[in-house]
């Protein structure tokens, strides 16, 4: 959540030159949104599972039914919000639309294996950008499900971040193996992405081409297998610091971390607000970026958010999301 803040309002030299830059700020370009996918394909999982306190095995079709009904309900608040957020006419590209048409398209995959999860991702991932362009080609603008095929967030493509989230969401959080697979399978993602393209430049192929640039949301098979490492990477990180077996030093990294940790909890509830702070002061908070405003928005989500998660729990959207989609599934389910 912050690295997306960061996207939109830091100042890393792209528009204002090199005066105040922070050219480090160009990690939060393309990798901090592939991260909020993945990890929705994690949340998702861990619905199911009731946060790991279920075993797979034991998941009845009644909660499998129940929890898709509470993803669908999601799912559908997400796209109108998504396009009453677009409705403000910011300068940024709102993903929340596009990751409510991801969700329904991941309810069927909920109980999915392993392997097919697996597939399924990796030819998103190898195919999904070039399916996307193409039909934005052949077919009209149509709301809702063209966002299947849009030119920012493609869900064709991007399911194949859900799909990894999915798989992680599977793992046992508090397994120092699981940290490792983690890392493992993250560091190999970057060293495959990374050798394709040398090859691809050997062989004499055009490295800005679709097929292997590592431009940020170029969404070619190159930059979504690296954005995904990167991801696996920093949910490993994450586990480590907060790992209970490291005993007194595992409370003193969650307590440090509880501002950071509060922000994602309410990750959806800081997203809404900091493009309503940047519709309210205006399009040159994007246009014309200042890392004093980034210190300040941050700082702003940090306190805000880590005093209201202290006194009062679920941030304010997470609780509506929360209520109607429970609500849909006592009734429904």
């Amino acid at each position: 959540m912050l690295g997306m803040v960061a996207a939109h309002v830091g100042n890393d030299g792209t528009f204002s030159g090199p005066d105040g830059a922070w050219e480090w700020l160009w990690v939060s370009h393309g990798f901090p949104s592939a991260l909020f996918a993945v990890l929705a394909g994690v949340s998702m999982s861990l619905m199911v599972t009731a946060r790991g306190r279920i075993p797979w095995a034991d998941v009845s079709r009644e909660r499998l039914r129940a929890t898709r009904i509470r993803i669908a309900v999601r799912a559908g608040i997400l796209v109108v919000l998504g396009y009453a957020l677009t409705a403000l006419d910011t300068p940024v590209v709102v993903i929340l639309a596009n990751l409510g048409v991801m969700f329904v398209l991941a309810l069927p995959l909920l109980r999915a294996p392993m392997w097919v999860l697996g597939t399924l991702g990796g030819v998103c991932i190898a195919l999904g950008g070039w399916v996307a362009r193409e039909l934005a080609l052949a077919l009209p603008e149509v709301p809702v499900v063209g966002l299947l095929w849009s030119e920012h967030y493609p869900a064709i493509a991007w399911m194949g971040y859900i799909c990894a989230g999915l798989i992680v969401g599977r793992l046992s959080m508090w397994s120092l193996r699981t940290v490792w697979i983690l890392l493992a399978t993250g560091v190999g993602a970057l060293i495959v992405a990374y050798r394709l393209q040398a090859l691809g430049v050997w062989e004499g192929l055009d490295p800005s081409g679709p097929w292997l640039t590592t431009e940020h949301h170029s969404y070619s098979p190159i930059e979504m297998l690296g954005n995904v490492g990167v991801a696996f990477g920093v949910i490993a990180a994450c586990l480590v610091l907060v790992y209970p077996g490291h005993g007194v030093l595992g409370k003193v990294a969650r307590t440090v971390l509880w501002p950071v940790t509060a922000v994602g909890a309410m990750a959806l509830s800081a997203y809404v607000a900091h493009l309503l702070v940047i519709a309210l002061v205006g399009s040159e908070m994007v246009w014309a970026p200042s890392n004093t405003a980034l210190v300040a928005l941050w700082l702003g989500l940090l306190v805000g958010c880590g005093l209201w998660r202290w006194f009062l729990g679920a941030g304010p959207l997470e609780r509506v999301l929360t209520r109607l989609s429970s609500d849909a599934a006592e009734r429904w389910a």
